[in-house]
């Protein structure tokens, strides 16, 4: 009997949790997608780069939409059950809450390796590839605006002008570069040869120029230099979107080992210690808010509509308000970063535990009632998809 419950409720679990998790994925998809617009019109994305760089930012946005998902397909589930009377009949025939449960476990704890494989494993793996693939774009944007016997366009503080490009190895010959990039000292310099190279663990797009001269202005002074070989760091475009993913890049052993390299009281400590329990917090999370999602959906009444989603999305949105809440007290030193970090997922544990018991006891929550008896006022309001035309 057990085995035979748990499979079908995971089952019927199943199809509200898909469909839960495309649509939330796709709402965080566009809202990130917006701010990125600029980049991708600059850099001139093709539409296999941006298939690539959708598949790079799907990881951050999985491990808000699979713990939401979870718990939405959880509410969906079970208000389905309620008003199909199922569970009912599961208590008239001795079935409990408590019996119940595991299979809300399972799927919570499903839902939670996920979040967790995306949060410790994909994460860094895609922000690493993501730099790569912008490195990439900048790279052929430069090569791109490059033209025989032209001046570059769109180099911030640099001009390059180049007499010859061997359409091959993409060598350039004859090279003139203006490097303004310090306004003080203004440099010119010129090469027989150079080569674009991407320093993808610097982060840096350099310009390695062969048998050359620089020339610097020094007041009514001017220097000159003559070199074998030099190397000219490019300006990348968006390159603050660029470092703003070190953090993110790292695993959470390279986590903790910068946060012990900086000072014990340090900003950059405390933003390593921030992001360090942040990975582990939204898998536990997941956990919670699934579980949260059986009482919830009991809570409804069969005939009348249903008040667990909107009671769901309201104490989703409430932790995550929280979350943020608690990274700005780590981030001021409020309170210490462990603590903080973790207060929500406990403050959130203490409240499914309660909410399960007054449920499992069929006891009344002013709380719960106060919330159901808002949200149940504003949907009369609301017009009815079940009445039939006249």
């Amino acid at each position: 009997m057990p085995y035979t419950l748990y499979k079908y409720l995971i089952r019927s679990t199943l199809a509200p949790f898909f469909a839960s998790l495309a649509i939330m994925t796709a709402i965080l998809f566009l809202g990130r997608l917006i701010p990125l617009l600029n980049i991708i019109l600059k850099l001139g994305v093709g539409f296999n780069d941006f298939i690539r760089l959708c598949a790079y930012m799907a990881p951050k946005l999985l491990i808000f939409s699979i713990p939401m998902a979870s718990m939405l397909g959880i509410i969906l589930c079970f208000t389905g059950l309620v008003n199909d009377n199922e569970i009912l009949a599961l208590k008239a025939g001795g079935v409990g809450l408590s019996k119940i449960l595991p299979a809300v476990i399972i799927v919570g704890l499903i839902s939670a390796l996920l979040t967790a494989f995306c949060s410790i494993v994909l994460i860094p793996k895609s922000e690493i590839a993501m730099k790569k693939l912008y490195l990439t774009l900048a790279k052929e944007k430069i090569h791109r605006g490059m033209r025989e016997k032209n001046f570059s366009d769109g180099l911030k503080d640099a001009v390059i002008y180049v007499d010859k490009i061997d359409p091959k190895t993409r060598e350039w010959r004859g090279v003139y570069v203006s490097d303004t990039s310090d306004p003080k000292t203004p440099l010119t310099v010129s090469a027989q040869s150079g080569r674009l190279y991407s320093q993808i663990e610097r982060m840096l797009m350099i310009l390695t120029l062969e048998n050359g001269e620089i020339h610097q202005a020094r007041g009514n002074k001017s220097l000159m230099i003559k070199f074998r070989e030099y190397s000219l760091s490019i300006p990348v475009e968006n390159q603050q979107t660029i470092e703003s993913m070190d953090k993110t890049s790292m695993s959470l052993p390279e986590l903790l080992n910068q946060a012990a390299s900086a000072g014990p009281d340090s900003r950059q400590r405390i933003s390593y210690l921030i992001e360090y329990h942040y990975r582990l917090v939204l898998p536990i999370a997941a956990l919670i808010l699934s579980i949260l999602g059986l009482p919830l959906a009991l809570r409804n009444i069969p005939g009348q509509r249903a008040v667990g989603l909107p009671l769901g999305i309201l104490f989703f949105v409430g932790f995550y308000v929280a979350l943020t809440a608690s990274i700005y007290l780590a981030e001021e030193k409020i309170l210490p970063v462990g603590l903080s970090m973790w207060m929500p997922n406990t403050i959130f544990s203490i409240f499914t535990i309660y909410v399960f018991y007054i449920t499992m006891k069929e006891k009344r929550s002013f709380l719960l009632e106060s919330g159901m008896n808002i949200i149940q006022g504003i949907s009369n309001h609301l017009p009815s998809l079940d009445r039939k035309k006249s």
